[in-house]
């Protein structure tokens, strides 16, 4: 039996990287938690690396990212070490989104191909946006003419309104592959019909709108590298049809996945570019969302009073705001105090996020089920924080009142985390049947995190 070459280049990394073999293992599974993979890699497994031994596919890849963000340069496959052949294929730039969306679909449709896809690597490194072409966008706004579109187009758009309203009612796993199933059979095919210039450029936006809402779902779902891919493709699709307003709302979707995961850098300056580009397109429901997101932002940086002063624009935009909320991009009073509830948390004040949290249960519209769970959820754990034990079970029963019907990730992990902390309190009459009630509900254990909760409402 050949003996196995030592793998020199991987080692040759870690002594750059400065990191032991505990350190490249501990990194790796944390990595793969994002992506909702199991990992309990320890040094030995690293030794056997070391040693000429591969892992499977995904691992090479998370390898690649943990020493990516040490080291801060791109740091590929090849590099590694690894003879390798790589089934998760790279999104080639020199390809077409629209390309690469079909292609991504039809995959996401499979058996196979959506486990796999399930098990996509969350990178940093695409996070690198591209600029915003701006003097394009202001040529374009100006020599727009006023579109008149066709009965498709206002088929799409109603079919984006209807998923949309789904995903907040319950959850984005009820609908996840019919939206996937849509995309893929009835609007991409549409493209490629004779149509006018308003109806492709409409198209276009529609399909830029169910990709986003694809992207969530992923995120909801806790496949964070999946929805990663998503939320790149729609926001290459909004420089396409130069909607500033659209690339606002994607970027602000990557900042807010990127501070789910504790990447606070890259979720600031992803606000930012957003309120940079969009801020003066946007009516104010969303530039309170987007001030909101920037906001977030600083709290988990620790940043409070450029927390609270973005904040506080929000909340004078919101107050602004008149009208029906837009599908995309839309703020309420119940996710304003939300966001307040995550800056006192991150500033160490729990009695002040509770106040904020019950504030917020007052003002979600009726529609949002998912929302109003999740900020339950985030209630009673603030309330366990403070040894309020009999309020939170009275707010863990109304979180399982809401609960059936939802499919959603985040909720399921929430319920998860709840079970875990009443467990603790299991001589207590009250903890005791809330306990009964949580496993008489409770599905498939959630895939691991590696967020702080109060990050997990969008």
């Amino acid at each position: 039996m050949p003996r196995r070459a030592r793998n020199d280049r991987l080692r040759a990394l870690l002594t750059t990287a400065q990191w032991s073999y505990d350190n490249l293992a501990r990194t790796v599974n944390m990595a793969g938690a994002e992506s909702g993979l199991r990992l309990r890699y320890d040094r030995t497994a690293v030794a056997h690396w070391l040693s000429g031994s591969c892992p499977r596919a995904e691992v090479v890849l998370l390898i690649a990212e943990v020493l990516t963000r040490r080291l801060g340069r791109p740091v590929t496959r090849t590099e590694l070490g690894f003879a390798v052949t790589m089934a998760e294929e790279e999104a080639a730039g020199s390809a077409g989104a629209l390309t690469v969306l079909a292609d991504l679909v039809r995959t996401d449709l499979s058996v196979v191909g959506r486990g796999r896809l399930a098990r996509s690597v969350y990178r940093l490194d695409v996070l690198a946006v591209p600029m915003w072409p701006e003097r394009a966008a202001e040529d374009r706004r100006h020599d727009r003419p006023t579109w008149r579109t066709s009965g498709t187009v206002g088929m799409a758009q109603h079919m984006v309104r209807v998923f949309a309203a789904a995903n907040h009612q319950f959850g984005s796993g009820h609908a996840r592959t019919a939206l996937t199933t849509y995309l893929a059979d009835d609007i991409l095919p549409q493209l490629a019909g004779g149509n006018s210039d308003a109806d492709h450029h409409e198209l276009l936006g529609s399909v830029l709108d169910l990709t986003l809402l694809t992207g969530f779902a992923c995120f909801d779902s806790n496949e964070h590298g999946l929805g990663q891919q998503y939320y790149r493709i729609a926001l290459d699709l909004a420089v396409l049809i130069l909607d500033p307003v659209r690339y606002a709302i994607v970027l602000r979707a990557l900042s807010l996945q990127a501070c789910h995961l504790g990447h606070g850098t890259a979720a600031l300056g992803l606000a930012l570019a957003a309120l940079t580009v969009g801020d003066r397109h946007v009516e104010p429901h969303t530039s309170a969302f987007l001030h909101a997101q920037v906001s977030l932002s600083y709290a988990v940086l620790g940043r409070s009073q450029a927390a609270l002063a973005a904040h506080q624009r929000a909340r004078e935009n919101l107050r602004r705001a008149t009208g029906a909320r837009p599908v995309f991009g839309s703020y309420n009073r119940g996710e304003l105090n939300y966001h307040a509830a995550s800056i006192h948390v991150f500033d160490g004040d729990i009695a002040g996020a509770v106040t904020a949290l019950r504030r917020a249960l007052r003002h979600y519209p009726p529609g949002e089920r998912r929302s109003l769970a999740l900020t339950l959820a985030e209630l009673a754990e603030r309330q366990l924080d403070l040894g309020l034990l009999s309020r939170a079970c009275t707010v863990t029963h109304r979180f399982l009142d809401v609960y059936p019907g939802l499919r959603s990730g985040r909720v399921t992990a929430a319920l998860e985390d709840l079970r875990k902390r009443l467990q603790t309190f299991g001589r207590h009459p009250e903890a005791r049947v809330l306990i009964q009630r949580c496993a008489a509900v409770h599905g498939p254990a959630p895939m691991a995190q590696a967020f702080d909760p109060a990050t997990r409402r969008a």
